[in-house]
């Protein structure tokens, strides 16, 4: 057997598990159809980054034989996604997919697939558990922020209402720090899907999607803060439903434009036209 087929079944198992599990959850506490509405609490864009990964782990050509060390990773991650609890399916596939990207070539199909499905625990484990230590802070800024922007006053993460019929809360579902972790998945799923090396320049395409996203967020929020009547019609299914879209569409859109735009080029252009010109740096 070869590494590729012995760490695509276990990566297979590990997402059907930590997926299951977590649907399931979702489920029993809203049930089906509320669930269903709500892509079983997934973003698309995770949905997507699964499908992607395993069709690049798929195509790779790899015929190397499984070792002692992947047979001993590969039990491990089995156990911890056999474990009926979803953290720890997602922590069996973090140590799955993090020793695949470790023990690969870089750039190679195997890799880039490894690797996205790598990021793709962090929105589904990782950055929840960035956010309970941190997620005071966080709300509190949030909180801060929003207030100032509708001339109100907080009171910790309570927003006093714009025409002063009570308070909006902000609780850690309104916060913008989900949609980071979505924003840094779907640039890697982008970036590796299209072949792109990192560059320097990636970082500040990055930070500006995050910057976007969180202005978008920000903005929701202050919206609902203006009265009680726009809380329940921005905070609803279907306006929750139709902002969730916005940024889907937003980060996709700027992540595109960011990883089509090839910095090397661009200063080969630069160096050309210097050249073309007589001017001197």
């Amino acid at each position: 057997m070869t590494r590729r087929v012995f760490f695509l079944g276990l990566i297979a198992y590990g997402l059907l598990t930590g997926l299951f599990y977590r649907i399931i959850n979702l489920i029993d506490r809203i049930g089906w159809t509320d669930a269903a509405v709500y892509v079983f609490s997934i973003s698309v864009i995770v949905w997507v980054a699964v499908y992607i990964g395993l069709e690049l782990i798929i195509e790779a050509d790899d015929d190397e034989s499984v070792g002692e060390l992947d047979e001993a990773v590969g039990i491990t991650g089995l156990l911890l996604c056999s474990i009926p609890y979803a953290p720890l399916a997602w922590l069996g596939l973090t140590i799955l997919t993090g020793w695949l990207v470790i023990t690969t070539v870089p750039q190679t199909t195997l890799h880039r697939g490894a690797l996205i499905l790598l990021a793709t625990t962090f929105p589904m484990l990782w950055s929840r558990v960035i956010f309970k230590f941190l997620s005071g802070p966080i709300l509190l800024v949030d909180a801060w922020i929003v207030a100032k922007l509708l001339g109100t006053s907080n009171e910790g993460t309570h927003i006093a209402f714009v025409d002063k019929s009570g308070f909006l809360e902000v609780s850690p579902a309104c916060s913008s720090w989900a949609n980071i972790s979505l924003v840094l998945l779907t640039w890697m799923v982008i970036s590796q899907y299209q072949r792109r090396r990192w560059q320097v320049v990636d970082l500040g395409w990055c930070a500006l999607v995050v910057l976007t996203v969180v202005a978008i967020n920000t903005i929701r929020m202050a919206m609902m803060g203006i009265s009680e009547e726009h809380y329940f019609l921005i905070h609803g299914t279907v306006g929750s439903t139709i902002i969730s879209w916005m940024i889907v569409g937003v980060t996709v859109a700027l992540c595109l434009w960011g990883t089509r735009s090839d910095w090397t080029e661009i200063q080969k252009t630069v160096r050309l036209s210097t050249k073309i010109t007589g001017i001197k740096k």
